[in-house]
């Protein structure tokens, strides 16, 4: 089997079990869509274009209360202001590649697809590491091909970013489309909704391994709790940018500590 279709399929495989949560958030996307007047066809543009659960839900919710273009989009960016940190951390790993995938990977950038995404990518980057001291993350690691002779080393782990992407944006767009042509007929009382918050439970158990992202979670979450009134999900922009700042100054905190250690001995 071809090496990009292997790292492709195993990105597609990693991500699918998080499906069984994506597939009752598009749901409700397409039912609130078309709760707020949206006719269907534009609900479902939409969902293919911004991709993005809770930017859709929060002009939804603004839409139907008649807010002005300038609001939701001020909103709209706000929510997105975690995919810059995203894109950030990794940096490293795309920087090598055209600018043709670097925009394809943006847009299929979610919080799912990170999540697995980059846990691979450190782990591979930590085995390179171990065994080549100082190599930088977006070379040689059991993602990327090349040959004893010297040739240049091909990164291929972007095609396992790829198949991350491809799967949640497939399962997104089914999704949304159920939800806009079946939603009036689901039972009120089955309570879909109780699986948006289950995916991202799943994808904190992943991430907060580290003392710095511990201290981000716990900062975001009590936030999250103390400015839960604010309307259009303003609480939610709130508490990930005091979870931002918590974790950036556990990490100071740690390196300095980590320095006088070193400095001590």
């Amino acid at each position: 089997m071809h090496p990009k279709l292997v790292e492709f399929l195993a990105g597609c495989r990693d991500e699918a079990p998080l499906q069984l949560g994506v597939l009752p958030f598009g749901m409700i996307c397409g039912i609130a869509s078309l709760a707020a007047g949206m006719p269907a066809w534009l609900a479902q543009l939409a969902s293919a274009i911004v991709f993005s659960g809770a930017a859709q839900l929060v002009i939804v919710q603004m839409l139907a209360v008649g807010s002005g273009a300038a609001p939701i989009g001020l909103t709209a960016g706000l929510l997105g202001v975690r995919h810059v940190l995203y894109s950030v951390s990794l940096a490293d790993y795309v920087r090598h590649l055209p600018r043709r995938w670097r925009l394809l990977l943006a847009y299929l950038l979610t919080d799912e697809a990170y999540a697995i995404a980059i846990l691979r990518y450190q782990a591979q980057t930590a085995a390179v590491h171990q065994s080549v001291p100082g190599t930088p993350p977006g070379n040689t690691a059991p993602g990327a091909t090349g040959d004893a002779e010297g040739s240049p080393v091909r990164d291929l782990r972007h095609w396992y970013f790829f198949g991350c992407g491809l799967t949640l944006w497939l399962t997104w767009q089914v999704s949304t489309a159920i939800g806009i042509v079946f939603g009036a007929t689901i039972p009120a009382d089955w309570d879909i909704d109780f699986a948006v918050p289950l995916t991202f439970i799943a994808l904190l158990t992943l991430l907060i391994r580290e003392r710095a992202n511990q201290a981000a979670a716990a900062v975001a979450a009590l936030g999250a709790l103390l400015l839960a009134a604010l309307p259009y999900n303003l609480g939610l922009v709130g508490a990930i940018i005091l979870g931002l700042m918590a974790g950036a100054l556990s990490t100071r905190l740690a390196r300095r500590t980590r320095l006088a250690r070193e400095a001590s001995q």
